[in-house]
């Protein structure tokens, strides 16, 4: 374990101001953005369940696909990775697939994912390198018709050149699960995150690191292709109390923000045979008891608060108290060092990044409707 220098200097991007540009068409939920060459991009709506790319010059909106399990079509997309050139990867984990979009907005043929133990399939990929390798994590195991074991998960590559896995690590998956059905016949697994949980978020950067960034002691840790591990420098932070303005914040976000938890169903009895996934609705807000939660939040809590750009930086989206309305962002080079802040308007939230920009959903209160910004950074 190698210890890094702290970075000396600290940028900050300012993104409350006047965007490039504002698109009018609404989303409900926008779960990944892909800049594409010509002022476009593609953008998903898991919530919608529809993928689009939006024109910037002109603002123009022009849907990709359906929903249905035939060509052309996918079931939720839930998020968008750069393919090779200007292909968009969209991950579609309730059809057990990856789709491949084009340029001109067309779908193709769809790339199906590796197994994992069991013969079941692994999670929904999580990242993507400059290589165009996968990165995923391993779902949890499912044989002799015991309950699944979720408090952990493997880091899993996929080289799909190769058709090679390996796996580079393991981290807590802050996840709970609850069951229903018997082993003999039907069970019925549901999985959802935890309640401001402190459990670590990766990614994979464009060079084919890992970024692991940690809650205690708050850093980014690098797994190298060769499994070795850099530690960042350990960063200030003081514990936000949980009281009830901050769990109901956390309700109000959940309901909005969050897609449908993912449903698992293994029939046959045990060894994990005839898996199926699907999603569906969320349950009400109110069924969280107050005895999940923490008594203080982590600095950042769920897989949406960490993404990367582009160039390798890691964006982590702090958490704050429930009368604090202005999102920030803390942002660690690929060394893991602390290098920048970023600002938002309330409401908002980085969705994507671009050459020298970045894309933010904006949600309205009024309609609940999101609505998708472009900045320079």
């Amino acid at each position: 374990m190698l210890a890094l220098p702290a970075s000396a200097q600290v940028r900050n991007i300012n993104l409350t101001g006047t965007p490039i540009k504002a698109i009018d068409e609404p989303f409900t939920l926008i779960s990944g953005v892909r800049e594409l060459p010509g002022n476009k991009v593609i953008v998903a709506d898991s919530r919608e369940k529809r993928v689009g790319m939006v024109n910037f010059t002109t603002g123009a909106f022009t849907s990709i696909g359906r929903v249905g399990n035939g060509p052309g079509e996918f079931q939720v997309p839930m998020a968008l990775f750069a393919g090779p050139g200007t292909d968009t990867w969209v991950a579609d984990p309730q059809a057990g697939k990856v789709h491949v979009v084009t340029a001109d907005g067309k779908l193709q043929n769809a790339i199906l994912p590796p197994e994992g133990e069991g013969g079941t399939p692994l999670f929904i990929p999580r990242a993507v390198d400059a290589a165009g390798r996968f990165y995923m994590q391993a779902v949890p195991r499912l044989g002799g018709g015991a309950a699944p074991v979720v408090d952990s998960f493997m880091i899993v590559r996929w080289d799909r050149a190769t058709k090679k896995t390996d796996t580079l690590g393991k981290v807590p998956s802050g996840m709970s699960v609850s069951t229903s059905g018997s082993s003999g016949g039907n069970m019925r697994m549901m999985i959802r995150s935890k309640p401001l949980a402190a459990t670590p978020v990766w990614s994979a950067l464009p060079d084919g690191h890992v970024a692991v960034v940690q809650p205690s002691p708050y850093r980014v840790d690098l797994i190298s292709a060769n499994r070795s591990v850099s530690r960042g420098p350990a960063q200030a932070y003081t514990p936000i109390t949980v009281t009830a303005a901050e769990r109901a914040a956390y309700r109000a976000r959940r309901q909005s923000n969050e897609g449908p938890p993912i449903t698992r169903t293994i029939g046959g009895g045990g060894g994990g045979g005839n898996v199926s996934t699907s999603s569906s609705a969320a349950p009400s807000a109110v069924e969280i008891p107050d005895d999940e939660f923490p008594e203080v939040m982590p600095p950042f809590s769920g897989q949406g608060s960490v993404l990367v750009s582009l160039e390798g930086e890691i964006w982590v989206l702090r958490t704050r108290r429930a009368a604090d309305k202005v999102p920030t962002y803390d942002i660690f080079n690929s060394a893991g060092q602390l290098t920048g802040k970023a600002t938002l308007k309330p409401n908002s939230v980085v969705v994507g990044f671009g050459a020298g920009v970045v894309y933010v959903a904006r949600q309205d209160p009024e309609d609940d409707l999101r609505y998708l910004e472009k900045y320079a950074r």
